[in-house]
């Protein structure tokens, strides 16, 4: 029996081969996993956008059943979280939508684990738990989950030219729909949200003192640089070359390095 926590998102290849119980709330996989662990052969956790609430469930259940395999399911495509999943001792971390072959990759793998189980010995759990990746404080999780596929092209499409037209097909809206919902749901439009993500990228590489302002707009997807450094001000009220600095002084001894500013998006 496989249990998951939000119903009817389970991949394809897993709602043919397994028998799958729903839990609506924390109270109900508690419940379940006290009654009939022994009867559960897999746990999944299935989020959209995981919060820390939703991280920490993750990682006081699996420090209450070590030995139970935990899956993770995410649209947010992201390493530091999966690295978070893997020190947590989650069995397996999978990006929705979840292509065909990995699903089956995953579903052989834990026959086989399966197969074994009777002969492992009870696994224990870190005593100190890998911390939550800070990013997640800063996701912004959609009400409306049409959106995630287009939360999901910037995050691996930023870097080049994106046309909200485009993206809107994607979610299998209008345009103007498209247009609407994403005001509604971020406060903001999706060229504003593609602006600061871009920015917040290109942030985290003017960490690094080697680098030039042009590299770094080129790299995020800005092909004018003096537009780039125009906006960069103007939305985080720092000029990039001041942020370069800053690295320099870092490197050679000198004060630490500065925060991302909280007020952007």
């Amino acid at each position: 029996m496989t249990v998951a926590t939000k119903e009817g998102e389970a991949p394809p290849a897993f709602r043919r081969c397994c028998e799958i119980t729903y839990c609506a709330d924390v109270e109900a996989l508690d419940d379940l996993l006290a009654r009939k662990s022994r009867e559960i052969d897999l746990v999944c956790f299935d989020f959209d956008y995981p919060d820390r609430q939703g991280l920490r469930l993750v990682r006081s259940a699996k420090i209450a059943q070590p030995s139970l395999p935990f899956l993770m399911l995410t649209v947010q495509h992201s390493e530091a979280l999966a690295i978070w999943a893997f020190r947590t001792k989650c069995w397996d971390y999978l990006v929705k939508p979840v292509p065909k072959r990995e699903a089956e990759r995953c579903l052989a793998a834990l026959s086989r684990v399966l197969d074994h189980r009777s002969s492992q010995t009870p696994r224990s759990t870190a005593s100190q738990p890998d911390r939550i990746p800070d990013e997640i404080s800063f996701t912004p999780k959609p009400e409306d989950c049409s959106l995630a596929p287009a939360v999901y092209y910037i995050e691996q499409n930023f870097r080049s030219r994106v046309r909200s037209d485009d993206v809107a097909a994607r979610c299998g809206l209008s345009p103007f729909r498209f247009s609407r919902l994403f005001k509604e749901t971020f406060g903001l439009t999706f060229r504003d949200y593609l602006i600061d993500y871009r920015l917040k990228e290109a942030y985290r590489l003017l960490e690094n003192p080697t680098v030039t302002v042009a590299d770094v707009a080129f790299a995020v997807g800005f092909h004018d640089p003096s537009y780039f450094t125009r906006i960069f001000k103007q939305r985080l009220g720092i000029a990039p070359s001041t942020l370069i600095g800053h690295a320099m002084a870092t490197a050679n001894g000198g004060d630490n390095r500065m925060d991302f500013p909280t007020t952007v998006q």
